[in-house]
């Protein structure tokens, strides 16, 4: 089997629905594999009980493993001699990870990682430049990029999307929303990652959406993907992944960088994007705030968290600590005391805002509750994923990859982050009708924060 070590590589699991549509609080198995394809009795067992040890010896929760999974094995595995058909397979793999109660336990098929991470553009995925929300039980139309195939089609922000390849999205939230509180995140952000997934298929592929305006028109489309534009990175057994950094700086209109604030937000934490990060950094280090954007950010590579957060600290403090069955690890920033070109420069000392929302996950729920509690920075927007386990990957004798959690992490206060995420210090739902109108709600209100702010200060953020 081919292995990540998350300590040697300070990883968390990136949650991959964006491009597979299998995400980190999804414990179920997907493929693309047609349902009746062979899978030999062999292979299906080997695969179930590779899986079970897997968990068996590296899942956190040795009290779980102790009294119930011994229970699962002998539930179920006998139903793997039984499996002929690769739907067979998918069924019996989901149902043996819904028995686990926490997040990053998923499975990336052979099929659908080998399709996402081939393409005649070397590997670039697609999108139709489309991006979905929720807003109450609708879909709601958060961003079109520019020039994509969404924009072209006259699709602007504020939209209500009806259906999506067929698939009522109303019906999909209010689904969610008649569910237990206790489950209801997770499964938000699971149902919003698999939407987003289904709008951004492989290259030249089609999807067909239903969508109608706030006058009740109706538009009805067929969007063909086009390549995914940014920095392309391979990370272990993930596909390539295509990671993008937004800069804006936000000047009033006297110009002065006393009032200026800069934001940065990008779609995944990976090791690719620091120069990007870096570099947006520098551009922005003389504003009186920033605003760090990770609405939609699943995750990425955690170790990440203690060098872009050093940017923003001017002592070596911890955003928290990983623990698994051998041992803990705290995440300390790492002050940054150079800029790009080697000259030196202290950490920023002015304001600091982040953004979350529902699909804020993983990597963002630890470097956003970090901040948040050691009190430099103020968070905005809507409550995050819930989702923040350390994970590994391991090659299962199917083929597909096994994405599974083998630590559990604490904020700086020694509280959980998985199933609690990130609780903004002001709250700010999505509304259709500001997006209509060209604005922002969370990144306004973070602004109006950082403008109304009486000095630059380092004290703490309430």
């Amino acid at each position: 089997m081919v292995k990540s070590n998350p300590f040697a590589a300070l990883k968390t699991s990136v949650v991959m629905v964006a491009m597979l549509g299998a995400g980190c609080a999804s414990n179920h198995a997907s493929s693309a594999v047609p349902a009746g394809a062979p899978v030999s009795p062999a292979i299906a067992v080997a695969t179930f009980d590779s899986l079970w040890a897997l968990v068996k010896n590296t899942y956190v929760d040795t009290a779980f493993v102790r009294t119930q999974w011994t229970a699962v094995r002998d539930t179920l595995r006998p139903e793997a001699t039984l499996v002929k058909t690769r739907s067979g397979l998918n069924s019996l793999l989901s149902a043996t990870l819904k028995r686990i109660p926490d997040s990053h336990f998923y499975v990336i098929p052979e099929i659908a990682e080998i399709a996402d991470s081939s393409s005649d553009q070397g590997g670039v995925g697609g999108t139709t430049g489309l991006s979905l929300r929720s807003a109450g039980t609708s879909g709601v139309v958060w961003r079109v990029d520019p020039g994509s195939p969404a924009a072209l089609a006259g699709i602007t922000p504020g939209e209500i999307v009806d259906k999506i390849g067929g698939r009522g999205v109303t019906a999909s939230l209010r689904k969610v929303g008649d569910l237990p509180a206790a489950g209801r995140q997770r499964a938000l952000a699971e149902l919003l990652y698999g939407l987003n997934h289904a709008l951004s298929p492989g290259s030249g592929r089609t999807v067909h959406v239903e969508l109608h305006g706030g006058d009740g028109r109706t538009i009805d489309r067929n969007l063909v993907a086009v390549p995914a534009t940014g920095t392309v990175s391979q990370f272990g057994n993930l596909p390539a992944l295509t990671g993008r950094v937004i800069l804006q700086r936000l000047e009033t209109p006297a110009g002065n960088s006393t009032s200026c604030v800069g934001v940065i937000g990008f779609n995944i934490w990976l090791p690719a994007l620091v120069p990007e990060l870096e570099g947006a950094m520098d551009k922005v280090s003389d504003c009186k705030g920033i605003v760090v954007d990770l609405r939609g950010n699943p995750g990425g590579v955690g170790g990440m968290v203690m060098g872009f957060g050093g940017y923003f600290v001017d002592s070596a403090l911890s955003l928290g600590t990983m623990r698994s069955r051998q041992l803990a690890l705290h995440f300390v920033m790492n002050p940054r005391r150079a800029k790009t070109d080697g000259t030196s420069a202290a950490p920023y000392a002015g304001l600091m805002a982040i953004l979350v929302d529902p699909m804020s996950a993983s990597t963002s729920e630890i470097f956003a509750t970090g901040m948040q509690r050691i009190g430099r920075a103020r968070v905005f927007g809507e409550r995050s994923a819930g989702e923040a386990l350390p994970a590994m990957m391991d090659r299962l004798p199917s083929g597909d990859v096994f994405v599974h959690a083998v630590a559990d992490f604490t904020d700086p206060d020694g509280r959980r982050i998985e199933g609690a995420g990130v609780v903004p210090n002001e709250v700010v739902p999505l509304s259709p009708q500001d997006l209509a109108e060209g604005r922002d709600g969370a990144l306004d209100a973070a602004v109006r924060w950082i403008r109304s702010s009486p000095a630059i200060h380092r004290s703490r953020i309430n």
